[in-house]
């Protein structure tokens, strides 16, 4: 029984794909003999010949578009301008993308001409790396200023990633809301008398950039600039501790993971520049971005500064910084158009 069972849906799902192919095939055949009929001036049957295969989706792309056109075409010479607009905005909902060819008919131009397309909005995802640099707004050393030795640098590349919201108000300037993950991070290390204190110290948060980007359109290709303001809500610090003696290792310490916290302030508003490259590919693009963002505020809880014994024992002191970053981010992006008549 179920070798019965097994076999009849094997025939069922054959048959399927047969009939399936066969209406494929049929229906280009009916798209050419359309086409030809209306070369011959015979207009009448064209409507029914085509509209089965589009309501049923039995044309590919480029098939469907010839057909959209070609009842665009049928309705304009008999005069029925009402379906010829309504299939015109069906042809540009499918394809918003399209652009006239030399090829178009006049008749199919100016009804095309008299509507325009627009992206409204897109949605995207991005995810990239940066680096963090340390602006010093005061130091606090444990020795005489003038003899501070202590130096920040940069603790590898760490990530970010998310989703990128965009609204079009012109054709070349839109407003961007991105809604990111991201991992900042540095590294500080002081000589001081007989040891060497190493700094690691990692950020995680969330990141809201606000920007606007103006394109330069160049065919396939767009530049663009960006200028904006970003705010970090961090949700997250650790600290990697070590101290280390290189004339009595035995004397060495080291310590990581410490939750740091409430050592620094949790929100951080920083302003932004930046630019990239889109390449246009359809409904969309791809793109490479590059930032770079200037923080204005202060990192560091003051009121906690002197609080952890880890610290201490370190000969660890946090000075006043900012933290500024350089961010490169690859990402795709869809966009939503909508089609209006012009008056």
């Amino acid at each position: 029984m179920n070798k019965i069972i097994r076999y009849t849906s094997v025939l069922i799902l054959l048959m399927l794909s047969i009939v399936a192919n066969a209406q494929v095939s049929n229906c280009a055949f009916k798209l050419e003999e359309a086409e030809a009929l209306y070369e011959t001036g015979t207009l009448d049957s064209i409507p029914s010949m085509l509209r089965a295969c589009i309501t049923y989706k039995g044309f590919d792309d480029e098939e469907l578009a010839r057909a959209y056109k070609l009842l665009i075409l049928t309705y304009q010479f008999e005069d029925y301008q009402e379906m010829a607009e309504l299939t015109m905005l069906k042809f540009l909902k499918k394809f918003p993308e399209y652009e006239l060819k030399a090829t178009d008919p006049v008749e199919f131009t100016y009804l095309y001409k008299s509507y325009q397309t627009v992206p409204t909005f897109s949605v995207g995802i991005i995810a990239g790396g940066n680096y963090s640099f340390v602006r010093i707004i005061e130091p606090y050393p444990l020795i005489d200023i003038e003899d501070y030795e202590g130096e920040y640098s940069v603790a590898g590349i760490k990530i970010q990633g998310g989703l990128q919201l965009k609204k079009y108000i012109t054709d070349k300037i839109d407003i961007n809301l991105d809604a990111l993950y991201t991992v900042k991070g540095f590294e500080y290390v002081s000589n001081q008398f007989d040891y060497t204190t190493t700094y690691t110290e990692t950020q995680a948060m969330l990141s809201f950039p606000l920007s606007g980007t103006y394109d330069f359109k160049l065919g396939t290709w767009s530049p663009y600039l960006r200028a904006g303001f970003n705010v970090d809500y961090m949700f997250d610090a650790k600290a990697d501790f070590e101290k280390k003696y290189p004339e009595n290792p035995a004397l060495n310490l080291k310590e990581t993971g410490v939750d740091i916290l409430e050592d620094r302030n949790p929100i951080n508003i920083s302003a932004l520049v930046g630019g990239g490259l889109k390449w246009n590919i359809k409904m969309g693009y791809v793109m490479l971005d590059l930032r770079y963002h200037y923080s204005f505020m202060n990192n560091v809880n003051g009121d906690n500064r002197y609080i952890y014994e880890t610290k201490g024992s370190y000969s660890y002191v946090d000075d006043d910084f900012a933290l500024n970053n350089f961010y490169f981010s690859l990402g795709w992006v869809y966009s939503f158009y909508k089609t209006k008549q012009n008056k």
